[in-house]
């Protein structure tokens, strides 16, 4: 999936997370926008169909978001900082190669001063690193999609660098003024996208300092073509510990290869005694610096440039792979977000799950749970029933609850009987726990109470403060349910 895409739907995901009540995007307008969205799409539609359906619903809705919340808008959008300092990376190193005394100030070149040595040295350590990383992976991985991490050690220097280099900081007044569930999805998307493309970045950063340091030796060989047409230099060298003998192996070990590649050679000892300057004596004439700088040029392309430009390119193509070859629906906590959407816009069945406590519903009464669902949901529902758990199963349905996390869908029914009386030692205990355990295992998986109240109506029916017994009935397993109750409802409705 293309980068630009992914990260819309990633954003538009943890806006719509964070914000389930629609106080942001209201429910009305997600809905349209996924009408929109759906059109081209059908129930034979391919994974690339559907994709291309995520990403344009996802387009639709941050740009609502961007008119309707401007102060939210650079937050929306990728600043782009490293395609923009790369450029400037690029020239700087073009500049710096260029105006380097590569030949020294003066019209003579010392064979022995060229930085040649210091440069193959310096390579071949980076080279070293490059696979030594490559192969061993020493660099921290970071989850790229898991946004629930309660790791509290401080972001390293990369995941600072991705933070700035994909975000736009807000501005302090603007910040202040979005919606609370709208900076929550902020963060929730910040942390998201840069454990994600921290890889992304590093390989980025890489190939631009590999480019940068085959630009910085081309423009420096450029700048040493460029002397040499307008100058002639003459080549010497000295030295108070090797002699020609030896200086023609240290030569034959650092230039061969060029010498073997462009059929340069390199002379004989005793060429070399002609070209020796000692006591600090200048009258040695030396000779032409041409064939020195060829071989100089020749090296530094083969063992530099090449090398460099090669490993760009490899990092390159492994960032674009990385970018490329992430699948949103794949990601932890984040495939069931995808099923609705799929369920909203094709008008298929969304699965739901469901779990009878100390009770069995009648048939009529599943079929009103399940009309009740979908009327909630907005979308047809496929009701399936877990084995009803019976007093004393608690223990045993918790156990096998993180077993059932990973089939578990968007929405988990907990259902009981109205007419029975709610005792937090049981049914609320009961309830937190399960509530912990998706916490744990199923973070997308909704929870809700669902009250079987067809018995219960048939029996008090005719009573004349019926409607206020069930109402304090309702009630009293809302206040029993805690954080789940605006999750609590009663079925068949009356």
């Amino acid at each position: 999936m293309r980068p630009g895409n992914l990260r819309s739907i990633l954003l538009t995901l943890s806006v719509e997370r964070a914000d389930p009540d629609g106080i942001v995007i209201p429910a009305e307008t997600r809905a349209s926008v996924t009408r929109d969205a759906s059109r081209a799409l059908s129930r034979e539609s391919g994974r690339s169909d559907q994709d291309r359906f995520f990403a344009d619903r996802s387009h639709r809705l941050l740009d609502w978001l961007a008119s309707h919340q401007p102060d939210s808008a650079p937050s929306l959008q990728p600043p782009h900082r490293l395609r923009q300092a790369a450029p400037v990376l690029f020239i700087a190193a073009a500049a710096l190669g260029w105006f380097s005394q590569a030949l020294g100030a003066e019209k003579s070149v010392n064979i022995l001063s060229f930085p040649l040595i210091g440069i193959l040295v310096w390579n071949a350590v980076v080279y070293l690193v490059e696979l030594v990383s490559g192969s061993t992976g020493w660099h921290r991985r970071s989850d790229p999609v898991s946004s629930e991490s309660t790791d509290p050690a401080e972001p390293g220097w990369l995941d600072r660098l991705a933070g700035w280099l994909e975000f736009s900081p807000p501005r302090t007044d603007a910040a202040t003024a979005l919606p609370a569930p709208l900076s929550l999805g902020l963060a929730d998307f910040r942390r998201r996208w840069t454990a994600l493309r921290v890889p992304v970045i590093r390989a980025r950063l890489r190939a631009s300092l590999h480019l940068a340091a085959a630009i910085l030796a081309a423009s420096a060989l450029a700048g040493m073509y460029a002397k040499g047409i307008a100058n002639e230099y003459r080549a010497y060298w000295e030295s108070t510990f090797l002699s020609p003998d030896s200086l023609r192996r240290i030569l034959g070990f650092v230039l061969g290869p060029a010498s073997a590649v462009s059929g340069i050679p390199i002379p004989d000892a005793d060429s070399l005694a002609q070209l020796r300057r000692s006591g600090g004596s200048t009258d040695a004439a030396g000779e032409n610096a041409a064939r020195w700088i060829h071989l100089h040029a020749v090296t530094m392309s083969l063992f530099v440039i090449v090398p460099r430009l090669l490993l760009a390119a490899w990092q390159i193509v492994a960032a674009r792979r990385r970018e490329r070859s992430v699948d949103p629906r794949t990601l932890p906590s984040v495939g069931l977000y995808f099923e609705r959407l799929l369920a909203e816009a094709l008008g298929t069945a969304l699965p739901v799950r469901a779990v009878a406590y100390c009770h069995r519903p009648s048939p009529t009464g599943e079929a009103a749970l399940r009309r009740h669902i979908e009327h909630e949901l907005g979308v047809p529902v496929r009701l399936d029933w877990l084995p009803p758990v019976s007093l004393g199963g608690e223990e045993a349905f918790l156990a096998d609850l993180p077993g059932l996390a990973a089939g578990l869908p968007a929405h988990l029914i907990l259902v009981v009987d109205l007419a029975a009386t709610p005792e937090d030692e049981t049914h609320g205990e009961w309830i937190r726990q399960i509530r912990d355990q998706l916490a744990r295992h199923a973070p997308d998986t909704r929870l809700h109470l669902r009250l079987d109240a067809e018995a219960y109506d048939l029996a008090r029916r005719q009573l004349p403060d019926f409607t206020d017994r069930r109402a304090g009935r309702i009630a009293a397993w809302r206040e029993l349910a805690g954080p789940l109750d605006d999750t609590v409802a009663a079925f068949p409705e009356r």
